[in-house]
C-alpha cells in the first residue's frame, strides 16, 4: 500500500493509531468514505449543518466514536473539537470499530468495504433494511478504496 491513505490521517492519529494491518486497512477506508463525503474537506459541514467534517458524521456517530475511544481508555474529543484533524481522524476511526463490531454480532465477519461504507451511510440499521446490497455511494467508497 502506498502511504497516500494514511498521509491523509492526522500526525497525532496516525501515531495513536499505530501502523498495524487493521490500522493501515481503516485508514483506506477512511480516505475513500471521506474523499466521498467531502473531498476530504476538514472544515466542511453537511446535511443541512448536521454532519461535520471530512467524513460527515452526525452527532450521533461522534457520540458512537468517543464511547468506543473512551471504552478501549484512549482520549475522547468533544463535539465541538470537530474542526481538529486528528479528532476527526480518531473518533472516524473508533466509528468503524463500532461498525465492524456490530456488524460481526449480525454474523458478517469480514465485510466487504462497500457493506462497512453502506452503514457508514445508512446506520448498520438502514443497512440490514437493505439486506446490506450496496447503494451508489457504498460503489463510489469501495471503488476508490480499492484504487488506493
Amino acid at each position: 500500500m502506498s502511504a497516500g491513505p494514511l498521509r491523509r490521517l492526522s500526525i497525532v492519529a496516525l501515531l495513536l493509531l499505530g501502523c498495524t494491518a487493521e490500522a493501515q486497512d481503516n485508514a483506506r477506508l477512511l480516505a475513500a468514505i471521506g474523499t466521498v463525503e467531502s473531498g476530504m474537506t476538514r472544515k466542511v459541514k453537511g446535511d443541512h449543518g448536521l454532519a461535520y467534517g471530512a467524513y460527515q458524521q452526525h452527532a450521533r456517530s461522534w457520540v458512537d466514536g468517543n464511547a468506543r475511544l473512551a471504552s478501549e481508555g484512549r482520549p475522547t474529543y468533544p463535539l465541538g473539537q470537530w474542526r481538529d484533524a486528528t479528532a476527526q481522524d480518531m473518533v472516524a476511526a473508533a466509528l468503524l470499530r463500532v461498525i465492524r463490531d456490530r456488524l460481526k454480532a449480525r454474523g458478517i465477519a469480514n465485510p466487504a468495504p462497500e457493506v462497512i461504507a453502506l452503514c457508514w451511510n445508512k446506520g448498520v440499521v438502514g443497512a440490514a433494511s437493505r439486506n446490506f446490497i450496496p447503494n451508489d455511494y457504498a460503489i463510489r467508497v469501495g471503488n476508490i478504496y480499492r484504487g488506493l
